[in-house]
């Protein structure tokens, strides 16, 4: 009888439980998805190196995956809060007809039953579906062929999902019986008759609090401007904390801020509903400033991690062609004692008494050596001000500390010939710049064209050009040369080595596995050890190694972004879908109220969606703000890798904004109405 009677309540409430569901399911199906992503190795033609990217890949989904029950935990008994509420007087009615506390329970645990059950299933087979085309973007992020498209099925992600959600549902279930047990037969048949208490705070505590919260949300947005995100110190904990205060003091003082700001236009005050419109979102606010604010701070993390998050995986690969100029790099670092010339090694050299034939799998090959002097970059007397936009004080101070790194002219031009780019010539007294890292270019211009004079051993230099080179000097994981000084040949003489590198392109037709094979035969770990032999290089860095390194890394961030923006930004819209649903049950009567004293249906129809526009917008407005400046200070941080395609991530977030946070918004809309329709027939 009671799961007859659960079950025609679940079929006659479906509407009240339409946005539930959805989340729900949306839940179930993103959860599943991103955790079978293991299962798609079989389809993927990949290579060591790209399996150890997916192995990292599913460990770090099923990590964020623990923090993203616990949110879709809290977001599923929220759910059933309002769904309780919303069928206060309905419960009431039971109790009145005899009905134990314990046997409702019964009720409300088996509709939670038959919910979640067709939620999961239902988003269970979505997810399934859904996964397969997860396989094709996978492949193409990891640029990699298919084998053969196969329909896979993931059963860890399908154990994962059913163990997760059952706890969830348990403790739902739990939470639901405690919530009964405590409910009071007058209250539920009066519920809908009780006016909620509307505290209006004087006007100036209002305008004190809303002052506070700007001068908090201004030092905050000051501290993270000036320290970056590089340095997580006492002035980056202080923008995060001042931040949350200035956030949650917003939404305090905007309940009273609000109302008494358009209060003083008359006009817009009484004009059409705008004052009823006003009164009920300001009593709303006035009780869920909370909620608002971590709301509020949800959106941001969903922009953050959509726009930055997806930013920097762009960058990342993009940055790969400018930054691999050979096929590979072995690159050893000298002990920086001695004489600098006995430290040096020819590498090619040495490799070929060790019976490795590099002409057989190398086209070209050349050394580059990197010196050091008593110069450093604060010699240069650059303009602080153009690293300041990318660069923290601290940063800045530590930077002009560091020696700057040089290399001899024919050691450049080598390195530019095997690239196909044009060799340049110094005189005696004379110097060039090459930097490749984005935001020290312009400072390094700057310096020659304003100045453009150095002394190195005792001699002064001058520059030789108005620009900065950007040649690439070795296969590297980005640009990160921030000022190479490049001096005749005779200037070497006396000044102290510090690394060298050996740059090779191959042959046509060489196979690198091959060659790596074979120093890892005549250099292995053993013979190295015992002595035998002395490897003459301390790593070596590959091409074909980067971009695959470069493409994991990116569907790593990447689908951790999707995945973490993506829930918050479902749970965020859920919530103040829900709020407003059971705002629209509460006041039901009002609406009907306004119909009886002359208000048109259209006009009732229009407050209602101004209401909800209204609440919907609020949090997302400030989110906005927050993301300009957060995202601003990130983006700093990444173009240190690349150039940042802004508008196009900007574009991305907006898209799914429209499509998951509007889409939320029309169902909220058209639910709160058919809602109220259905309580004034």
């Amino acid at each position: 009888m009671f799961s007859k009677l659960a079950f025609k309540n679940v079929r006659r409430s479906m509407k009240d439980y339409t946005i539930y569901f959805l989340t729900l399911t949306f839940g179930v199906c993103l959860f599943y998805m991103f955790n079978s992503i293991d299962s798609q190795k079989a389809m993927l033609n990949i290579s060591a190196v790209q399996s150890k990217s997916m192995e990292m890949l599913t460990q770090s989904i099923g990590y964020v995956s623990i923090f993203i029950s616990v949110i879709l935990g809290f977001l599923i008994v929220y759910a059933n809060r309002f769904l309780i509420r919303r069928r206060k007087k309905e419960l009431g009615i039971y109790m009145t007809l005899g009905m134990e506390k314990g046997k409702i329970s019964r009720i409300v645990v088996l509709e939670t039953f038959f919910i979640g059950v067709f939620a999961l299933a239902v988003g269970l087979i979505v997810g399934i579906f859904a996964s397969q085309w997860l396989s094709v973007v996978t492949a193409k992020m990891f640029e990699v062929s298919m084998k053969a498209f196969q329909f896979t099925f993931s059963f860890n992600a399908f154990y994962k999902t059913l163990l997760y959600f059952g706890i969830i549902f348990l403790i739902v279930m739990i939470f639901n019986t405690i919530s009964i047990s405590k409910l009071k037969l007058i209250d539920l048949l009066t519920d809908g008759k009780k006016n909620e208490n509307l505290k209006i705070k004087r006007l100036w505590i209002s305008v004190v609090l809303f002052l506070v919260s700007v001068a908090c949300l201004g030092a905050a947005y000051y501290f993270i401007n000036k320290n970056g995100m590089l340095e997580v110190n006492e002035m980056f904990t202080a923008s995060i904390v001042l931040g949350c205060i200035g956030t949650l003091l917003f939404f305090l003082s905007l309940s009273g801020f609000l109302l008494r700001v358009v209060q003083a236009n008359k006009r817009l005050y009484y004009k059409n509903m705008n004052m009823f419109i006003l009164r009920q979102i300001n009593s709303k606010i006035n009780t869920t400033f909370v909620s608002m604010s971590v709301i509020c701070i949800m959106l941001l993390v969903t922009i953050g991690t959509l726009s930055t998050g997806m930013g920097l995986a762009d960058v990342l690969t993009k940055g790969v062609k400018e930054s691999t100029p050979y096929d590979i790099t072995f690159s050893y670092y000298g002990s920086q004692k001695g004489d600098a010339k006995t430290q040096i090694k020819d590498i090619a050299k040495i490799m070929a008494d060790d019976k490795i034939g590099l002409s057989r799998y190398a086209r070209e090959y050349a050394q580059l050596n990197y010196y050091s002097s008593d110069l450093k970059y604060g010699d240069f007397h650059f303009d602080d001000s153009l690293l300041r936009q990318y660069f923290g004080d601290d940063q800045i101070k530590a930077v002009n500390k560091f020696p700057m790194p040089i290399i001899s002219l024919t050691d450049y031009n080598r390195a530019a010939k095997m690239q196909g780019k044009p060799e340049i010539s110094l005189k005696a007294n004379e110097f060039a710049v090459n930097c490749t890292l984005y935001q020290f270019q312009p400072a390094i211009e700057s310096f020659l064209k304003n100045s453009g004079k150095i002394v190195l051993n005792g001699k002064q230099l001058t520059s030789a050009g108005k620009t900065a080179y950007r040649t690439a000097l070795q296969t590297s994981m980005s640009q990160s040369d921030s000022g190479t000084l490049i001096v005749p040949d005779a200037m070497i003489s006396g000044l102290t080595f510090e690394n060298g590198v050996l740059n090779m392109n191959y042959r046509v037709g060489v196979n690198e596995q091959e060659f790596l094979r074979q120093l890892e035969t005549v250099y292995s770990e053993d013979a190295v050890k015992s002595g035998k032999i002395v490897r003459p290089y301390d790593m070596e860095l590959s091409r074909t190694l980067i971009f695959e390194q470069g493409a994991g890394l990116k569907t790593v961030i990447s689908y951790l972004a999707i995945y973490i923006g993506l829930v918050f930004l479902i749970t965020s819209a859920a919530v103040l879908a829900l709020q407003q649903l059971s705002e629209a049950s509460d006041n039901a009567e009002r609406y009907g109220l306004l119909q009886k004293l002359g208000a048109e249906e259209s006009m009732v129809n229009r407050a209602l969606f101004s209401q909800i526009a209204i609440y919907f917008f609020i949090p997302l407005s400030l989110a906005i703000v927050h993301s300009y400046v957060g995202i601003r200070v990130a983006n700093n941080v990444v173009q240190m890798l690349g150039h940042l395609d802004i508008m196009g991530n900007t574009l991305f977030t907006a898209m799914i904004f429209l499509v998951i946070y509007g889409g939320y918004f029309l169902a909220t809309y058209f639910g709160s109405r058919s809602m109220i329709h259905q309580r004034q027939n």
